[in-house]
This record gives structure tokens, sequence and C-alpha cells, in this order.
């Protein structure tokens, strides 16, 4: 009787262990996925994100209505636009497309880390489960799922390519080799930034083998990362050498423009507000990662978070590097792991509670606050972290007076009328002002744009921007150059010269 119980027991154990280990990549998917998809359900028919309607929109419709070249399919890490503009031509809407899609993949970017934690590292499926959650639903994770949707999309393959790269160094058979150059070959297809930390995991790897004579192993790794550095190479040609030189916006230019465009001063106030941004988007957890710095192994997570400290200064000297900004979010993903392992080395639970609570409480808010009652924490760097989730280019309540003041465009253009529009409004026209021709001047002053194609003579000149006193994007209003005849809420159409 009593082996009768105990084997029964053994087989509870187990089957609930197997259950649980069924469980934890499960959650790992299916959380991030279901706080990503809130944002989208409360901004009901409208896209989330900035660059989500300022930049993917864009592309994808002169995709779907031009086609495209080599140079401009290269230039644009097109792996991403493949996939929208593949859902486009079947007839799936592309605000669809960017309301679903975004989720999902916020979901596959948890099982990625969660793989990579529980294969590659060999961590236990909790403690996986533990840093792919605090990747994903911290708030500087959740500001990358907000728009930055390339570089997600490269996350998830480069997350895949470091869980085969550590089985390719036991194991280098032809079948790992080409799973290894695929991986590979989709991150540099993905995202510039993101297969920038993967060449430097790589070049770290190389090293580390070189130093132990491992020559054959070089050769293969070296052999395996050949075709995605191809791919890099194209597109960093086509996006800084050829793209610009078919561009026709009216946008600033030089140093001094973008420093301003960012709210510096000097390129030393920008350094030291870069550097705040850092404390900023990591001050609750930096106890554990300090503490997690002591013992942490992983040198691909090392290299990933060596260079992104470096490439945080290289937009300060070179005026067309990738804003320093973006690899502080991209520290997100090596900071989880150094938390993880930083996290049960503080034996103070009062401190553990009180930081978690409120990493907690900026994440919650990030997601379910609209604009207007933001908490006031994420109103120290907006210009690089939104106040909220439920927004795009303009908060949630002004997207149906959008709507309206375009239609308004819409129905009362003619032939001779040409829709003027900053970033911030050029995909919303390109959705909702079918049929009206529009000129983008991107960041460029409204004013000397409109004074340029008047001189061009292109016709009657429209605008779309909030009233007087509302504007966002550093604008507040318009020159007396501008008559307002229509409004909707805190949106109006403008029209440009002394006719009202």
């Amino acid at each position: 009787m009593k082996k009768a119980l105990a084997q029964f027991l053994n087989f509870s154990f187990l089957s609930v262990s197997r259950a649980s280990f069924r469980v934890f990549p499960i959650l790992a998917f299916f959380m991030p996925l279901m706080v990503r998809a809130l944002p989208e359900l409360l901004m009901g028919g409208y896209i989330v994100g900035f660059d989500t309607i300022s930049y993917y929109v864009p592309v994808v419709c002169k995709w779907v209505d031009y086609g495209v070249g080599f140079w401009e399919f290269f230039g644009y890490a097109p792996l991403f636009y493949m996939l929208l503009y593949g859902l486009s031509s079947v007839g799936i809407s592309l605000t669809v497309s960017l309301k679903v899609f975004p989720t999902i993949l916020h979901g596959f970017l948890g099982l990625a880390i969660f793989g990579y934690a529980t294969k590659g590292l060999g961590w236990s499926s909790l403690k996986g489960l533990f840093v792919s959650l605090l990747a994903t639903l911290y708030f500087v994770g959740l500001r990358i799922s907000w728009d930055m949707l390339r570089s997600e999309l490269g996350l998830i393959f480069l997350f895949i390519f470091l869980m085969v790269l550590q089985r390719f160094k036991f194991d280098s058979s032809g079948k790992r080799f080409g799973v290894l150059l695929l991986s590979m070959l989709l991150v540099a297809l993905s995202h510039q930034l993101v297969s920038v930390i993967m060449f430097v995991i790589v070049f770290a790897v190389v090293l580390e083998k070189l130093l132990k004579r491992n020559y054959s192993f070089v050769c293969r790794l070296l052999l395996a990362v050949l075709p995605a550095l191809v791919v890099f190479g194209l597109t960093v040609y086509a996006y800084y050498g050829v793209l610009p030189a078919f561009s026709d916006d009216v946008v600033a230019g030089g140093r001094l423009e973008w420093l301003s465009l960012m709210g510096y001063s000097s390129t030393a106030d920008g350094i030291i507000n870069t550097f705040g941004f850092l404390f900023f988007c990591y001050l609750p957890f930096l106890p554990f990662i300090v503490l997690g710095m002591r013992k942490f192994e992983s040198l691909e997570l090392k290299a990933w978070f060596v260079w992104c400290l470096v490439g945080v200064l290289v937009p300060f000297f070179f005026v067309s590097a990738p804003l320093g900004y973006r690899w502080i979010l991209l520290l997100c993903f090596p900071f989880a792991f150094l938390v993880v392992e930083g996290f049960g080395r503080l034996s103070f639970s009062l401190v553990k509670k009180v930081l978690l609570g409120f990493a907690v409480l900026l994440s919650f808010s990030f997601v379910l606050l609209p604009a207007e009652a933001a908490f006031p924490y994420f109103g120290l760097y907006p210009c690089y972290v939104p106040s909220s989730m439920l927004q795009n280019s303009v908060p949630l309540s002004d997207c149906t007076d959008v709507v309206k003041a375009l239609s308004w465009v819409e129905a009362n253009a003619d032939s001779s009328v040409v829709l003027l529009v900053h970033d911030a409004f050029y995909g919303w026209a390109l959705l909702y002002a079918d049929g009206v021709k529009i000129l983008r001047y991107g960041y460029a002053s409204p004013e000397d744009a409109a004074l340029t194609f008047s001189e061009q003579g292109c016709g009657r000149l429209f605008l779309v921007w909030w009233v007087s006193g509302e504007g966002w994007h550093g604008q507040r209003g318009l020159s007396s150059l501008f008559k307002e005849v229509f409004r909707s809420g805190r949106i109006a159409v403008y029209k440009f010269g002394d006719e009202a």
C-alpha cells in the first residue's frame, strides 16, 4: 500500500512538473501579448505608435501604390515591410495589420527571451519566465513595442540567434550551421541597429575562440555571418548613400538643427541629457543591475551591454548616426538578465518590494493612463518616451478630430488644392485624405515649406495642425500667414495666404 501510494505521489509530482514546464512558455508568450493588446483595445480603430502612423504607413502605402526599387527595398531593412506588404496584397487593411501584428510580435519576443534564458543559458523555467516578463512588461520594453516594430522583429531573431549560437559552440553540424546562418540573415533584414548588436556579439565570440585557438569554429562562424554582413552592407549603403539623393522633403539638416530638434543647446548638453535618460529608464533596477554584474557570465550579453553604452555617444560626433537614445532603450534586455541575477542577492525585502512596486506602477500607468493625465514621471523625456501608449503622432483624444479635419479637406478639395503635412500627419493624410495631393515637409518650418511650395506654383495650400496654443511636436501654433478655415475640437485646417 505504501509503495503504491509513493508511486502515485511520484507520478502526480512529475505530471505537475511537466504541466508547469509547458505552462511557462505559454505564459511567456501570452502575458506580454495581453498587456500589449490593452492600448490597442483602448485606442479603438486608431493605430498605436508615432513611427507606426508616420513612417510605416507611408512606406507600405508607397510600395502598394507604386512598387519599390532595389535600393529602396534594401534601404528600409525590408523584412517588416515585406510582411505588411504581403498582408495588404491579400486585402487585409493596413490599420488592422498594424494593430494586430505589434501585439503578436510582443508575445513572440517574450517567448524568444524565455527560450534563450532556458535553452541558451540553462536557467530554470521560473527564472526564464521572470526575465521574459521583466524585459517585455517594464515600460522601456513596452516603449519599444509602441512603435519600434522593426527593432522588435529583429530582437526576436536576435534571441533565436543567441539560442542557436550556444548550441553551435558544442555542435557545429551542417543543419545547425544553416539555422545559425538563417537567423543572422533575418536579423540583418529586420533592423540595422539590432544587426550591429549581433555583429558585436559575433566579434566577441570570435575573439574568445581565437584566444582558445579554436580556429575551425571561428572559420565556421565567420562563414555563417557572411550573408548577413552582405545584406547589412546593402541596407546601410542604400539608407545613407542612395535614398537621401531621391528625397524631396523640405527638412532641416545639420548638427545645430539636429541638436535643436532634440531640445539640446549644445553637444555637451545633449550628452548630459542622454545619460540622464539612461538613469530615467532604469532607476528602479539600478541596485539589482549592480549586484547582477558581479557574477554574470554571459559573454554575449556583456558584449551587448558594453556596445550599447558606447553607442550612446556616437550620434554626438556623427550627425547622420542613429540617435543614442535608441541604444539606451535596447539596453533593456541585457539589463533584464542582470536584474534577475541580482534580485536574489539583495537581502532587503522591503527595498525589493518598493522598487518592484514602483516599476509596476510605471508600466501600468504607461499602458492605461491617457496622455492628458499621464504619470508625471513620463514628462521628463518626452522626446524619447511618450507620456502614454494611448497615442500615436497625436493623443487618443484628438484622433477623431484629425479624421474629421482630413475628411473636410477631402470634401472641399479640387485639383488646385495641395495639403502640406508635417511628419506627424503624413500617415494620417494617406489613410484619410484619399485623392488629395499631399506634400510632406518633415520637421521643417511650415512657413518656410509653404513659401517654398507657393513660389513653385503648387496651388492652394492647406495644412492640418492644432489650434493656436495647443500644438505638439515643439510647435504650439502657426504664424499669421495661415488662416483657420475649419476646426474640430483641438484640430484645425489652415489655408496659406491672405485669402480666407
